[in-house]
């Protein structure tokens, strides 16, 4: 299986420094290498891109990178069942089947620490070395690093919690640290990181080098790191200042909601940070069009192997929880039709999905009718597939694995709904939510909400259209666990007699946290475990 290109990634940096060991130590391997290498401009420039490709989605194989492979994170959700256990360690996460020892527990932890390692790298070689660049791409430069420190940091305390603050280059005897609060790594780290990239980034990326996080970026991932730690007055300010960027040219609501997926328009306002990928005939885009792609697709079918694997299927509940054009559950709504279930579902169910009988792939019919040899337990059991993001109207899939779709982070409809989920909590349901509700749900499709909604209702109303709204995107997964309703979410999911989905899913109770990978407990003894581990 080929691995990913991600744009302009350069492979001295990976020759130049290796965070880390395989055991994870929490400093830098070749401190002579770094100190010769940052010489000129144009070796910052080559530090930053080898910065970005610790973001990245690494390989189908669910190596997802501190930041990417968002459909593998809807396998761990409610969302999506895996169904290769021989391929893929997120199997073992899909079935509540982890332990400091399940492989991909510890993709993230390894890969965020080397990409906070290379950071502060750069950042320590900027502040001997800054004289030597201009003033634009010092900014920039500076502005990349603490951005993405800041948002690596954020990834691993959404994943296991309180993490080792690392905030330099360690010297041995420093690098068995405690673990700090996931309170105090946001508002020492994260939040003054992120205000450190808004005061230096551009608008627009430097040297148009699109992939590299801008200042509404960083306006909005700080929205996020906020919310997540329950600050909502915070939050509402962070995203105020955001929302007034909707009247420059930079940020926008798309008024069509699958234009902003579309490859041709990968640079629209809405999409506020994504990790980029080009697609050259040889290589696999975002890692999500072969494990998750449907089968049998005509037009996309090569060499006798029938596209993808569809080595995924959708939980039934998820499906059918999006409600009708009406506004209501299907069980509630007079638009339902038993033979036609899926019809009268709005704009963005359909440009989410690909449903037998009515979507097209490259101008074709398409209607799932066979998984080919790779997996025989959906069949015509499960019509039903993706239809987001990675498999859009340009797709170009084969066995080469021609997928160039972008990776979205962070999308400007998120920091609204951020906002109105702060607002509610505040108890503050004014006409602000109302009007943020009512542009998401009219893009949707969907009828608007009844006027007079309580706290409780709209705190509902806004979970729901979370739900929807991101879907396959990577949320759900940390939006499930921030509310603590992960267990009921999973107990809802059944393999019933119409759809069968051949495993189960599983949420232990109390484990809104993974455990803290062995390997790093072997390297560091005062890291602890986290409860249920």
């Amino acid at each position: 299986m080929k691995r990913i290109t991600i744009i302009s990634i350069l492979t001295i940096i990976s020759t130049i420094f290796n965070a880390c060991q395989e055991t994870l130590d929490l400093q830098p391997q070749d401190a002579v290498s770094k100190e010769t290498f940052f010489s000129n401009a144009n070796d910052f420039e080559q530090a930053i891109t080898g910065l970005y490709s610790g973001l990245r989605s690494g390989s189908a194989d669910g190596r997802g990178g501190t930041y990417s492979g968002g459909l593998y994170w809807e396998v761990a959700a409610d969302v999506m069942f895996f169904q290769f256990s021989w391929h893929n360690p997120w199997f073992d996460i899909s079935r509540g089947n982890v332990n400091p020892n399940t492989e991909s527990i510890g993709f993230i932890w390894e890969d965020a620490y080397k990409t906070i390692n290379w950071a502060n790298t750069i950042i320590e070689q900027y502040n001997i070395k800054k004289d030597i660049l201009d003033e634009e791409l010092g900014r920039d430069v500076i502005g990349q690093a603490h951005f993405v420190r800041a948002i690596a940091y954020l990834r691993l305390t959404s994943v296991y919690g309180a993490v080792p603050l690392v905030d330099r280059i360690l010297t041995p005897s420093e690098a068995k640290l405690p673990r700090t609060s996931v309170e105090d790594i946001t508002n020492n780290l994260v939040v003054p990181d992120l205000d450190i990239a808004i005061e230096n980034l551009g608008e627009l990326p430097y040297s148009n080098l699109w992939g590299r996080a801008t200042k509404q970026a960083a306006m909005g991932m700080k929205v996020r790191a906020l919310l997540y730690i329950k600050d909502y007055d915070g939050t509402v300010e962070a995203a105020k200042t955001l929302m007034d960027f909707e009247k420059s040219s930079t940020v926008e609501f798309l008024p069509d909601f699958a234009r902003i997926f579309a490859n041709d328009n990968e640079n629209n306002g809405e999409i506020l940070f994504s990790i980029k990928f080009v697609g050259n005939g040889t290589k696999q885009g975002a890692t999500n069009s072969t494990p998750f792609g449907p089968n049998n697709m005509p037009g996309i079918a090569s060499s006798g192997i029938n596209g993808s694997w569809q080595a995924s299927a959708i939980a039934p509940e998820f499906i059918n929880s999006f409600p009708m054009s009406d506004g209501l559950p299907a069980d509630e709504s007079p638009l339902y039709d038993d033979n036609n279930p899926w019809a009268n579902r709005g704009v963005r169910f359909e440009s989410t999905f690909y449903i037998g009988g009515y979507s097209t792939v490259n101008g074709l019919p398409f209607t799932v009718e066979s998984v080919g040899t790779w997996n025989s337990t959906f069949k015509n059991d499960y019509p039903f597939n993706v239809n987001k993001g990675f498999m859009n109207e340009n797709i170009k899939l084969n066995w080469t694995n021609e997928d160039d779709s972008d990776d979205i982070i962070l999308r400007y409809t998120d920091v609204l709904l951020m906002y109105a989920e702060a607002k509610t909590e505040l108890g503050q349901v004014d006409g602000s939510v109302y009007e943020i509700m009512d542009m998401v749900r009219d893009r949707a499709g969907v009828d608007l909400l009844p006027r007079g909604l309580g706290q409780s209702q709209m705190r509902e109303a806004i979970r729901n259209e979370r739900k929807w709204e991101f879907a396959f995107e990577g949320l759900r997964y940390f939006d499930m666990r921030r509310w603590g309703v992960a267990e009921e979410a999973f107990a809802a999911i059944t393999s019933d007699e119409t759809y069968n989905l051949g495993s189960t899913k599983v949420f232990a109770s109390g484990n809104y946290l993974w455990p803290i990978p062995q390997f790093a407990r072997d390297a560091n003894p005062n890291l602890g475990q986290n409860d249920g581990y």
